[in-house]
């Protein structure tokens, strides 16, 4: 007999459990999903769902197109001024209808939503944010379009406004990624493309130029905004010299084109889109490719990208980008290689002029520098608790922070050129507690069943600087106060308020009380026999639902004392549920059953018309059913008697001692039984049988 316990939820309390552990957590800004969007983010296919999510407050006239009263949060701490968020729903990641993204500066201060959708995907793009700050933003949905997405964020250095003639390309200072929002049409100049070149003409372009400071190669990758999608913008784009620099586009010399992409051989013939695949999405200038042009179409060498270039220190390059779809849409684009942009170099100095920590002035010294043009803006943003938290002034700048922990401090400048290049420095202030009347109020749940992980602990500091966080191992903090998947044990729940106190309270977990289930011990019956099983549990004072399973040749599966009479060995579990909770407990027992297959059969027989021994048959035992066949044969033998379809022990059926309408003479004849028993095996039997008249 083996003896386990399964702990297992009710339908309605699995629900319930997902609901607290799961979605709990991110339904208000409160309890927001932290997201560290460091080098971009984007979530596995149905990561994240609305689904159960609760009503949301009211946002500003304009915003929500439709009734949104189901969003889930979340939060993110920018290292760049500008990002990008997506979130796909049905067919593109998820199930979700109709999203929405609505961005907050802190959990009641609105700052813009995107513009909603009525299809599966949605995107919001805002810049001017505070590196360093923490910023909220909710992904809701229609009412009846609740369901899983996907969600992406990038973060970029804006650049200005794409323009479309090189003359007035957008100058790069450095290789910070950024992102296009949209490409439409092809400037004033109409013939800046060489309509020999790959490209041949514009349809939907922008132009952005560089001087090379540091000698080196260049790569990048061009990724469309579409890129989720399994057809994207075809992206096609040249990189030229510039031999007169960045100002004079009039005698560029084309170095790199690449055009391939279209859904076509380059002649006009339509290709089935997996023998085009390899030149869609993505494109650029990589590693480890040798070709310098790529032609329209999708050739057998074409691949979507091409030979990086080697720069020189003091030559001016420009590269023009061209969506040939034409959708409307814009790019990011990623720079790698060993080559730098020539530029405005930003940098401060830091110094305490105290302590370095929170509650002292510390002194940030602007030592920003440039060599080609002049520096016409400064932008400074210090990090959450920062007084101040940004500033437009040169510096030197005294900063005090009112709490303790890792900050990010940026500084952006510009130049009169419009290069804007940003240096982000990490720092730790250290606490700075004086108050040593913090506290933690604690409730606690006990796990559902007995053994299982469903307790939790909520804290709530109190008394101290809020905003508090929480941790269960003293190492690692959370906003979130609540913990959850915890079994029975002590813990040490611990607050810490943004000066750095800190107070612990020790919880105790409790199991409830365990629900013991015993089947019985094994048995053995023979084949034909019935016997009774005899469960039990504890402890009796439960309400509870008992059931055996399987029901297999049982009088009461309801009961914990059924008669069964099992044909072959069966192993019989017995499950027990506490009404209240759904906590289930389980043991089994097995009836084997040993196969004595016996049958009785006379070796005499007197078929006179007495009524007494006139027919010739087999009696059951005990698990014997039928006959299946019969046969009777003489001492020559001939058959004299063949039946199927006997049943066991009927005086009225069998061999009456015929032949063919005329009594056998007296002696021994032989016998052949197929016996069909209660497994529905067949066996034989057989023997002699003596007539006697």
């Amino acid at each position: 007999m083996k003896k386990y316990y399964i702990y297992i939820f009710l339908l309605s309390a699995v629900f319930v459990t997902n609901t607290l552990s799961g979605q709990y957590t991110f339904d208000n800004c409160q309890y927001a999903k932290f997201i560290d969007v460091d080098g971009g983010y984007c979530s596995e296919e149905g990561e994240f769902t609305n689904v159960g999510a609760t009503p949301d407050p009211e946002f500003p006239n304009g915003c929500v197109f439709l009734q949104f009263k189901n969003g889930v949060w979340f939060s993110f701490t920018p290292k760049k001024s500008a990002v990008s968020i997506r979130v796909f729903g049905k067919g593109l990641g998820g199930t979700m209808k109709s999203p929405k993204i609505v961005f907050f500066e802190d959990c009641n201060t609105y700052l813009a939503c995107s513009p909603g959708s009525t299809e599966s995907t949605d995107e919001l793009v805002i810049d001017h944010l505070i590196i360093g700050k923490t910023y909220y933003f909710m992904i809701e949905s229609s009412v009846g379009g609740e369901g899983s997405f996907k969600l992406c964020i990038d973060e970029f250095t804006p650049v200005p406004s794409p323009e479309s003639d090189c003359k007035d390309g957008v100058v790069l200072c450095d290789k910070s990624s950024f992102l296009i929002e949209s490409l439409v049409g092809a400037g004033e100049d109409k013939n800046e493309i060489d309509n020999r070149s790959c490209i041949k003409k514009e349809f939907a372009s922008s132009w952005h130029k560089w001087t090379c400071d540091k000698s080196g190669t260049l790569t990048f990758t061009l990724t469309p905004n579409n890129n989720e999608l399994r057809v994207t913008d075809d992206l096609d784009f040249a990189v030229y010299e510039l031999p007169n620099g960045l100002d004079d586009c009039s005698d560029k010399i084309m170095i790199r084109c690449m055009a391939s992409g279209a859904n076509g051989d380059g002649s006009g013939n339509a290709l089935p889109v997996e023998q085009w695949a390899a030149c869609n999405g993505p494109t650029g200038l990589r590693a480890g490719e040798t070709d310098v042009d790529e032609q329209p179409g999708c050739n057998n060498n074409s691949n979507n990208f091409v030979a990086p270039i080697n720069m020189v220190s003091g030559r001016s390059y420009v590269l023009i980008v061209n969506n040939y779809s034409r959708s409307g849409l814009g790019f990011k684009i990623d720079f790698g290689g060993t080559g730098t942009f020539l530029g405005p170099k930003a940098d401060f100095t830091i110094d305490a002029l105290n302590k370095f920590e929170c509650d002292k002035t510390i002194r940030f010294t602007n030592t920003s520098t440039s060599e080609t043009d002049q520096i016409v803006s400064y932008s400074w943003a210090f990090g959450n608790g920062a007084t101040p938290i940004s500033s437009s002034n040169k510096g030197p700048l005294d900063v005090i922070y009112d709490s303790f922990g890792d900050k990010i401090v940026a500084l952006t400048i510009e130049s009169s050129r419009g290069c804007l290049v940003t240096k982000l420095l990490p720092i730790y202030v250290n606490s700075c507690c004086a108050d040593l009347t913090l506290g933690l109020d604690v409730e606690s749940t006990n796990p559902i069943c007995a053994g299982d992980n469903t307790g939790s602990v909520l804290g709530s500091g109190t008394e101290g600087n809020p905003p508090y966080e929480y941790s269960i191992d003293g190492k690692n903090f959370q906003t979130i106060p609540i913990f959850y998947n915890l079994g029975a044990g002590n813990y040490d729940l611990f607050v810490q308020d943004k000066k750095g106190c800190r107070d612990s309270v020790i919880i105790e977990i409790i199991d409830p009380k365990q629900i013991y289930v015993d089947a019985g011990p094994d048995q053995t019956i023979d084949l034909g026999d019935e016997t009774s099983l005899n469960g039990k549990y504890l402890p009796p004072e439960f309400d509870v639902t008992h059931f055996w399973t399987p029901n297999y040749n049982m009088s009461d599966s309801t009961e914990l004392d059924p008669d069964v009479h099992p044909y072959n060995d069966q192993k019989y579990t017995l499950t027990v549920v506490q009404d209240e909770t759904g906590c289930t407990a389980q043991d089994d027992m097995t009836v084997y059953v040993n196969k004595n297959r016996k049958v009785r059969i006379p070796n005499v027989f007197t078929p006179n018309g007495d009524g007494k021994n006139d027919y010739f048959t087999a009696y059951n035992v005990k698990a014997a059913i039928e006959i299946n066949e019969m046969f009777i044969y003489d001492r020559w033998g001939e058959l004299v008697y063949k039946a199927n379809k006997i049943p066991l022990g009927d005086v009225y059926a069998g061999w009456d001692g015929d032949f063919k309408g005329q009594k056998v003479n007296p002696g021994v004849y032989v016998y052949l039984f197929m016996i069909r028993f209660l497994d529905n095996e067949i066996l034989p039997f057989s023997g002699d049988i003596t007539v006697i008249r």
